[in-house]
């Protein structure tokens, strides 16, 4: 009998090590994301969920933060596999430009574009402001210092022929901007985002609110010399209120990596991300845009070998 007992503990004994052993198999990946409220959270967990679920072998968790610029910065200090970030951020980041003059961020590459993250100039319905121009001499919310919003402000003031002298920039994120707006305290929002921004649709439930377009010459000269840009129009309804077509530009969200994950699991990830795009729709609405075939358009760093691959299987590359 004790013999049996033995037996039955080495059993057990041996199983919980098959088992643990098994269990450490799991590679596992960390996704930066966003804020809670933004569209970055949504879409990185639905891929996180893809990934977890359809990539044997794999499992994946996102991370919280304050969207793009953090999730390069953690990427170059090794501390997540994946993130999401506007486009522009990443070209900036591996060319060395901009936030990154001091030292270019050369461990990231790219998974797949995913959707257009249109500029979005927010201003009271009876506003006087119309234009870019309008801006000047009014209080203005441009995003948190050195994030994504606020460096792409800039650029649009260069195109602009504008400054920071000529207006009362406010440098506060996202949210600050919402709450300020609401009471009062600034002229404008300024979003880069996916639509609808929740902070806008916010804003709309208790003001009448028009958004100010980006168009002309101005948008034309912006595109070409800067080749995250593209074209966009925010259609009217996708906030209360908003009665036609908005011209304006886009800085797509961007999904990369690092350069150090290995070829197949990158192939893998990219490949069940676009068999399962409908299970990233039903998580935000701007999961829709993910398609195969924009999947490389405004692609601004280095693919990883391994969704260059998949593009080159599905024929999007030779």
């Amino acid at each position: 009998m004790k013999k049996k007992i033995v037996l039955c503990a080495a059993v057990l004994f041996t199983m919980s090590l098959l088992v643990g052993g098994i269990a450490s198999a799991q590679t596992r990946l960390l996704i930066g994301t966003g804020g809670l409220s933004g569209v970055y959270y949504p879409i990185g967990g639905a891929i996180a969920q893809i990934i977890t679920k359809k990539v044997s072998g794999l499992e994946a968790t996102v991370q919280t933060s304050a969207a793009g610029l953090e999730n390069i910065r953690l990427l170059s200090l090794d501390q997540i596999d994946m993130g999401l970030v506007q486009n522009s951020d990443a070209y900036n980041a591996f060319q060395g430009l901009s936030n990154f003059q001091d030292k270019p961020i050369k461990n990231i590459r790219g998974v797949s574009v995913l959707y257009p993250q249109p500029i979005q100039i927010i201003v009271q319905a009876d506003s006087k402001i119309k234009s870019f121009y309008d801006l000047k001499g009014k209080r203005v919310g441009v995003g948190a210092p050195g994030s994504g919003e606020e460096n792409t402000f800039r650029r649009l003031m260069v195109a602009y022929n504008m400054t920071y002298k000529d207006m009362d920039a406010k440098m506060i994120s996202l949210a600050e901007q919402t709450n300020q707006f609401k009471d009062r305290h600034i002229d404008a929002m300024w979003y880069v985002s996916g639509l609808p921004a929740s902070g806008i649709l916010d804003v709309a439930s208790v003001l009448s609110i028009r958004m100010v377009p980006i168009m002309g010459k101005e948008r034309d000269a912006l595109i070409k010399a800067d080749p995250y840009f593209t074209k966009s129009t925010v259609k009217k309804g996708v906030y209360p209120g908003m009665t036609e077509d908005v011209e304006t530009i886009a800085s797509p969200a961007y999904l990369i990596c690092l350069e150090k994950l290995k070829t197949d699991d990158v192939y893998r990830i990219t490949k069940a991300m676009f068999e399962n795009v409908k299970d990233i729709a039903a998580a935000h609405k701007q999961g829709e845009y993910i398609q195969l075939k924009t999947a490389l358009v405004g692609s601004t760093i280095p693919l990883h070998p391994g969704a260059e691959k998949y593009y080159k299987e599905a024929g999007l590359l030779k």
